[in-house]
């Protein structure tokens, strides 16, 4: 589960790591974001900035209607996972769903879509398409 794109500086082991990324993903599924969030929080405090953590912190600001904290965290996932590294399926999906955050967190913030707004909700119409 932990992210090979950059250094991880934190006092977890690897155990401890995946521990806390599997506690955070299933309160994230069971709709208890404001949890998750509690525990993203501590694990990047912690050092802990993986692809995995951060995109948790976009999904679960998204999901707490933080808007302008969904976009920080998004372009927060971009500088970890960029775009065009390694697209494997699950890289796929989590650049799918950036998309979609964009999308709606900037269309939350100003009521209608702007350019980037725009691209981003046409990246992940097109990605929808596809299998």
């Amino acid at each position: 589960m932990r992210g090979d794109m950059i250094p991880i500086l934190t006092d977890l082991n690897p155990r401890e790591a995946d521990f806390l990324m599997i506690a955070i993903f299933v309160r994230l599924q069971h709709q208890r974001a404001d949890e998750a969030k509690v525990l993203i929080d501590g694990a990047m405090a912690a050092g802990l900035r993986t692809p995995e953590i951060v995109f948790a912190s976009a999904v679960a600001e998204n999901t707490l209607g933080n808007h302008a904290a969904a976009l920080d965290a998004v372009a927060l996932c971009e500088e970890v996972e960029p775009a065009k590294v390694n697209l494997g399926a699950k890289t796929r999906r989590r650049i799918r769903m950036r998309s979609y955050i964009k999308a709606r967190s900037l269309f939350a913030l100003h009521g209608d879509l702007n350019e980037e707004g725009r691209a981003a909700l046409d990246f992940y119409m097109r990605q929808s398409a596809t299998p």
